[in-house]
């Protein structure tokens, strides 16, 4: 039974699916978890070391739970955006990978933002001036660690940083360098005018290729795996999520809620946000991929859940969520308990509830941090929703394990939500992009299978009028944190 590796390496795991190539159906599967280091306040790094050797064990063993199968037809690959990596000229380490949470560059990214040097940088480049951006903490690095910067011969992300391990080529795909700051979305290549600006040369940056790019494992790789497999370059995990869970076509959006979260639909022709609120992000060579990221998804229900509920199982504080009226009785919660990105753009606003009086409980807490969240994430949705009319919204994510939340969402946004079977949605459009590469298929309107439907929820018309109307009282308070930010 011939089989597709799509390997998913996110912000905490690295994930291998192996999937049956004609009926989607996931044949194994197998994680590999790594840990975020937070050195100095506001740092954010990993071991690249580490997730190399969480990507091998998990490539292998896939391969080796499939071995009645023979080798996979190919790996393809999805991977977290916004890392950099400073290698020298033997390919060893000069720094951490400095991650999207990252925040060392914040005063660098407010600068950059307020210039016109920032303006034409992202109108070039389609990623908004932000911390997490590799632009800016290069930037940071020239001004910081002038000699890190000096003496590197390149700088890559994690996906870079495996396939250079694997295969001795410093290759990047249009997507992971679309989400750079530094790679030009209509040019698809790296931006003059930007590393003219930051003193870079082209060269100590990883070769641009299509998403589509196969390179072959040589003999004797470091994951023990066969001479000769494909390895797809693959995309970058938001741009696949849409494309494995099916939000592919206009109409569609997907809402994907993790420890971050994130709003996005698909064009065929690039923008640039004039207000700067929105990312675009190339998928391939004619899909883009536009929306905006949130720093602020489970991660705060995590929060609540420590701070108010210690001793408490995740399924009855949602029971209780869902015993309060819509609205939490007038308590509203703003979710920017880890600084913002879209819609705000500010690595120094912070959260906070209004509406507080003597009769809310916890129940209420938790009922307004789930909408909260969702508030928020609507306030980047009516920002795409003005550039195209959508039906149907696609979630993914651990949010949706919640029925409560995942009805709210349909309600809050007051569209068809539809759930994935599988959450997997960075592996499957991993996949479905290998299966394209390699020939297989024609089209992704041939891979139905991998896109599989499992539950619906509608909005009810009078709840959507409730939070559409509670959405501009939010917008406000979430100007007055602004205000407030210092």
């Amino acid at each position: 039974m011939p089989y597709i590796i799509g390997c998913d390496i996110g912000t905490t795991n690295v994930k291998s699916v192996a999937f049956d190539t004609v009926s989607g159906t996931i044949l194994a599967s197998h994680s590999e978890s790594y840990e975020m280091q937070h050195p100095q306040a506001d740092w954010s790094e990993q071991d690249p070391e580490e997730i190399f050797q969480a990507a091998c064990k998990a490539l292998k063993k896939v391969v080796t739970l499939c071995e009645d199968n023979g080798d996979p037809v190919g790996i393809s690959f999805s991977a977290a955006m916004h890392g950099v990596l400073a290698l020298d000229k033997d390919g060893k380490q000069l720094t951490k990978l400095i991650i999207w949470a990252d925040n060392r560059s914040a005063d660098v990214a407010t600068k950059l933002r307020a210039s016109q040097v920032g303006r034409k940088i992202y109108n070039n480049n389609g990623t908004p001036i932000h911390a997490m951006t590799p632009v800016c903490k290069l930037l940071w690095m020239k001004k910081s660690e002038p000699e890190i910067y000096r003496k590197a011969s390149k700088f890559v992300g994690v996906k870079e940083y495996i396939v250079y391990r694997l295969t001795g080529k410093f290759l990047v795909d249009y997507s992971i360098a679309s989400a750079t700051g530094m790679f030009n979305i209509r040019e698809l290549q790296w931006d003059p005018y930007t590393l003219k600006k930051l003193g870079l040369k082209a060269e100590k940056l990883p070769t641009a290729v299509s998403p589509y790019h196969i390179v072959k494992l040589p003999k004797g790789n470091e994951a023990r795996l066969s001479e000769g497999i494909p390895l797809i370059m693959g995309a970058s995990d938001g741009c696949l999520a849409n494309l494995g869970s099916g939000a592919i076509t206009t109409g569609s959006m997907a809402v994907t809620i993790g420890t971050s979260a994130a709003v996005r639909i698909c064009s065929d022709k690039p923008f640039s946000d004039p207000l700067m609120q929105t990312f675009c992000y190339v998928l391939d060579e004619k899909t883009y991929i536009l929306g905006g990221p949130s720093n602020n998804g489970a991660v705060i229900f995590e929060w609540l859940m420590n701070t108010f509920f210690p001793k408490e199982e995740y399924d009855a504080v949602f029971k209780q969520a869902e015993g309060i009226k819509p609205g939490s009785e007038g308590l509203l919660f703003y979710p920017y308990l880890l600084g913002e990105r879209a819609p705000l753009w500010s690595s120094s606003v912070r959260g906070g509830f209004s509406g507080l009086d003597i009769t809310h409980t916890r129940a209420h807490f938790a009922r307004a941090v789930m909408e909260g969240i969702l508030l928020n994430l609507y306030s980047i949705g009516k920002i795409l929703m003005e550039m195209q009319e959508i039906d149907t919204i696609f979630a993914n994510g651990g949010f949706a394990k919640s029925t409560t939340w995942v009805q709210m969402l349909s309600d809050v946004f007051g569209k068809t939500v539809k759930l994935n079977e599988t959450v997997e949605t960075g592996a499957v459009g991993a996949a479905m992009m290998g299966m394209k590469a390699l020939g297989l298929v024609k089209s992704f309107s041939e891979l139905t299978a991998f896109t599989q439907v499992g539950k619906e929820f509608d909005p009810e018309k009078n709840i959507h009028e409730k939070y559409d109307a509670l959405a501009e009282k939010f917008s406000k308070g979430a100007q007055l944190m602004m205000a407030h930010a210092v």
